[in-house]
């Protein structure tokens, strides 16, 4: 098949531009009863540059690379908007061979926008873009490239110094609690702060099921696909569960990792959820030979979104321990459920998943992280006699998804210099510098980073 054969076939508009309205993502979409847009992706004013969009794989990049060319196509620009995933190209070649083919058989006097999903598929993918911008492949272009591989798709921006115009970078994340909420309830105002009096948070609880909600949010995750077709069948389907789990082993193999050693080490990642582990202590439970395996292959989970680390601060001497034990947590609860149903060979599909009392505790605490990572960008935890799930910022953050609460619970984040939270099961109070909270009205409270103050 020809370059051109190839990009007809991907973006039919180019030729007839009726026939965008029978593309396969857009078309999915519609059949959404809830649709999640990523606001400042599509209204951004984007201009001559290197556009960078990352994300774990089936969260809607490519959703939304034809979002933003359904929202500006025209009768006459329809010959300006190329989508390729890159999926289908082998080497670096391809790409410089397939954009230069585009231009020439489609010269245009206004902006081309030349969106290539997946890039990072293709090896030294950062060189064909080099290239093209060196030729002179950058006046009144936008380039957007997406990937899922955070490790690749990084090089190919920091490999692009100087020649990257005005573009910025885009990051497509699991939707949150708050967002998923939204979703459902678009009128209801969620404008909750740690300061909002308790007056507040419980007018909120009365007026949403909360705790069904956050059920439902532990079913699927942050994945609009998910979503959907949770509330649109009342269970996830094994084929939804095998979707994600080809995208995680897809992953696996193009990054010439071992399966059976990256299954050993997501077994134990599981089990010791929200508990501290060593790479060393991890490579015997997990029987994969040395702690170096393990961190290699953490640090590819972590560059796919799978997974995050979490060190060891001292709270006293204000640095970061990395050498002391380490905490793993999943970035979403759905992918949790994935590679579980993917090691047990038994989809999670209902209610029942989550009727473990000992793991439902785990996977709030993992929300709780969840919630901390879209905001900030170090989270850290503490243990030295006493421990402190989360040191973030001015925060000292303790979950007790528990019935009882009592004043030991309250000791590890009383602290001069911290503001205390306690992430509760049910207690609402505020006193002091305490605020204690129920999980889904944690999750639903606005913070801000020092980044962003």
């Amino acid at each position: 098949m020809s370059y051109l054969e190839k990009i007809l076939k991907q973006s039919p508009w180019l030729i007839d531009k009726s026939l965008i309205n029978g593309d396969i993502h857009l078309a999915r979409l519609k059949s959404f009863q809830f649709v999640h847009y990523e606001q400042e992706f599509l209204q951004y004013e984007f201009n001559d540059g290197v556009y960078i969009v990352t994300g774990p794989r089936q969260i809607g990049k490519s959703t939304h690379l034809k979002m933003l060319i359904n929202t500006k196509i025209t009768e006459e620009t329809k010959e300006n908007f190329l989508y390729f995933n890159c999926d289908l190209l082998d080497k670096k070649q391809d790409i410089v061979a397939l954009v230069e083919e585009y231009l020439i058989k489609f010269p245009g006097k206004m902006r081309y926008y030349i969106l290539l999903d997946e890039i990072t598929a293709v090896r030294d993918s950062f060189i064909a873009i080099k290239f093209l911008v060196d030729s002179g492949f950058d006046r009144n272009i936008t380039y957007i490239l997406t990937g899922s591989n955070t490790i690749s798709i990084k090089k190919t921006g920091e490999y692009l110094p100087g020649r990257r115009g005005k573009g910025i970078d885009f990051y497509f994340s699991p939707i949150s609690f708050q967002a998923f909420v939204k979703l459902q309830h678009p009128t209801v105002g969620l404008s909750l702060t740690l300061d909002s009096s308790e007056a507040q948070f419980l007018s909120l609880k009365r007026t949403l099921n909360l705790s069904q909600l956050l059920e439902d949010y532990l079913m699927t995750g942050g994945f609009p696909r998910v979503i959907n077709e949770f509330y649109g069948k009342g269970s996830i389907g094994e084929d939804i569960f095998m979707i994600y789990r080809s995208w995680l082993t897809s992953e696996i193999a193009k990054s010439d990792k071992k399966e059976y050693i990256a299954k050993r080490i997501l077994e134990r990642s599981l089990v010791s959820l929200g508990s501290e582990i060593s790479y060393n202590a991890l490579a015997q439970e997990a029987e994969v030979g040395s702690h170096n395996t393990v961190y290699d292959y953490l640090e590819f989970f972590e560059s796919c979104y799978v997974l995050s680390l979490v060190y060891n601060y001292d709270i006293h001497q204000k640095r970061v321990c990395y050498r002391k034990n380490k905490k793993i947590y999943f970035n979403d609860p759905f992918v949790y459920a994935v590679i579980d149903a993917w090691l047990s060979a038994k989809p999670r599909q209902d209610y029942d998943y989550l009727q473990q009392s000992v793991l439902k505790s785990r996977l709030m605490e993992n929300l709780i992280f969840n919630k901390l990572n879209s905001h900030f960008s170090d989270i850290y935890f503490y243990r030295n006699g006493k421990e402190i799930d989360f040191v973030v910022n001015d925060y000292l953050i303790e979950v007790k998804y528990q019935e009882k609460i009592n004043s030991d619970d309250y000791k590890a984040i009383c602290h001069d210099e911290y503001r205390g939270i306690l992430v509760t099961k049910g207690k609402l109070e505020k006193k002091e510098k305490i605020l204690s909270i129920p999980v889904e009205l944690f999750l639903l409270i606005s913070m801000k980073s020092k980044e962003s103050e």
